[in-house]
């Protein structure tokens, strides 16, 4: 995964084998691999003393941090680097965990959620880690390269993964979020693509996907908050169930679309920006998309100072090398602004989307 080596241990339970059925996606590495990085999913993590704990959320070791969220308490350790992670997720009482299904966007409990958590809150933060890596906020495709639809959330990304890999056979390689490195490559992220309520306007296909074999509950939950917001409700689907084919193998970019909606414009506009547009683009959305762990970045480098000690990873490094590293690896690729009108018909626009990606 993301070009490195992940050896992931599980306790014997209901979600890790939730988690090894998502993970299932990647290739195995070859026998007697060296191993970067080790992930732990533990029942608890363990009961120790912090050297430093600024705020309540955050306790600060010799040799790792731990970061306390919602849903999951996770530990990284270090040892001339990333190392080891381990982690746990907080689930609570029964009538606890259902009340999380209810409430939450997918509708699963926490523990239902573990390829969720794992992706978004593990295995992308450790990339952060990697000076060759950088993450990429983007949906993206295979088409003897990598083509990758950046921008904020709730732009289009998605709706035109979908399109470009049903519609125009087109390999999916990621849903929300890419990693690649100095040399250019982009590495799949497998997790299962969020498909929103917006998401299935019109799509009678993908609906049938989603729907026909979830119970009544689920489906009440979805026609529920649908109704309230369709960006407030998504289901998580295994992509060899959304798609035709997908991409296990890292590619060279070849191009990096920038999707943005704009009340200025009458029709879709394209056109070309330079490396370093579109590295800084990136980063300004990574830093609102990733804040929560970013901000655990900042509470390392506080404790740190305090304790006379090398912060893990400077803040300020770590948004240069974001930047820096993705100016470089779109050297040999095309970067575009993409202005959309902001009240376009969904159709319209994945058809005047499709077209201008294949054209290019």
């Amino acid at each position: 995964m993301l070009g490195k080596v992940y050896q992931i241990n599980t306790i014997d339970s209901f979600e890790g084998e939730i988690l090894h059925k998502e993970l299932e996606l990647y290739p195995l590495a070859d026998d007697n691999p060296k191993v970067d990085v080790v992930v732990n999913y533990l029942d608890k993590l363990e009961d120790k003393i912090p050297t430093l704990k600024n705020p309540s959320t955050h306790s600060y070791f010799n040799q790792s941090f731990r970061i306390e969220l919602i849903n999951a308490s996770i530990e990284f350790h270090f040892n001339n680097g990333l190392k080891q992670i381990d982690f746990c997720i907080k689930q609570g009482s029964q009538f606890r965990a259902i009340a999380n299904k209810w409430f939450s966007y997918q509708f699963t409990n926490r523990k239902e959620s573990i390829g969720f958590i794992f992706h978004e809150l593990i295995l992308i933060p450790s990339a952060f880690f990697f000076p060759d890596l950088t993450v990429v906020h983007a949906s993206g495709i295979n088409d003897n390269g990598a083509i990758l639809f950046g921008g904020t959330g709730g732009v289009g990304k998605t709706s035109l993964e979908l399109e470009l890999c049903n519609n125009y056979n087109k390999s999916f390689f990621a849903d929300d979020i890419v990693v690649v490195n100095n040399n250019g490559y982009a590495f799949p992220n497998l997790s299962y693509p969020k498909i929103y309520g917006y998401n299935l306007l019109n799509n009678d296909e993908l609906k049938q996907k989603i729907f026909g074999h979830v119970n009544f509950s689920n489906k009440i939950h979805w026609h529920v908050r649908k109704s309230i917001d369709p960006a407030i409700v998504r289901r998580r689907v295994n992509p060899l169930e959304l798609y035709n084919n997908i991409t296990q193998q890292p590619h060279k970019l070849t191009a990096f679309y920038i999707l943005a909606k704009d009340g200025n414009v009458r029709n879709i506009e394209v056109s070309k920006i330079t490396t370093k547009e579109a590295a800084r683009l990136n980063r300004l959305v990574l830093e609102t998309e990733y804040h929560i762990f970013y901000k655990h970045i900042l509470w390392d480098q506080f404790n740190s100072i305090i304790a006379k000690s090398k912060p893990r990873l400077n803040y300020t490094t770590l948004l240069d090398q974001i930047e820096n590293n993705l100016n470089k690896a779109l050297s040999e690729s095309d970067s575009y602004i993409i202005k959309i009108p902001i009240n376009i018909n969904h159709s319209d626009y994945l058809n005047e989307m499709s077209q201008i990606i294949l054209k290019n």
